[in-house]
């Protein structure tokens, strides 16, 4: 379909094929997403106070929605391209003054943001990810709860 677009400032960008769940998080990173659907969840975790990011990161350990804060979106995707500000184009001052949030290892800018990808640094801002449904075959479980299936 169309592309959407949102701006703005993040704290966390997550992009999640499967739930992530296991016995510290039992609803894990995003409890409906799944292999078998050729969709990835994307959360959006906005800037927001320590205080308050800390209260979205302890829901993953309880059953508490993670994803019910103002601060918190998710969107189910099947590709996403991400596009980050640099510290030359930025009109906020403080943003201006930053410098090299990669160490300077971001093709020699001063980027606003950096990726790990399964604990990998990457040392490039602008990411474009899709999903390949029904790349491989999977033999696992289905999806367990109702409430999941869109």
């Amino acid at each position: 379909g169309e592309w959407q677009q949102v701006k703005g400032r993040f704290l966390a960008v997550n992009v999640t094929s499967m739930s992530s769940a296991c016995p510290k998080s039992p609803e894990g990173l995003s409890p409906c997403a799944h292999l078998a659907d050729g969709t990835a969840d994307l959360i959006l975790v906005r800037e927001c106070s320590t205080f308050s990011f800390l209260r979205h990161l302890t829901r993953h350990t309880n059953s508490s929605d993670q994803f019910d804060l103002p601060f918190v979106s998710v969107h189910r995707v099947r590709a996403v391209r991400f596009t980050a500000s640099k510290a030359g184009d930025c009109e906020d001052r403080e943003l201006r003054s930053r410098k090299g949030l990669c160490g300077g290892t971001c093709q020699g800018e001063s980027p606003l943001s950096c990726w790990t990808c399964d604990g990998e640094t990457l040392d490039h801002a602008d990411v474009s990810i899709r999903v390949h449904g029904r790349l491989i075959h999977l033999f696992a479980r289905g999806i367990e709860r109702a409430s999941c299936v869109p």
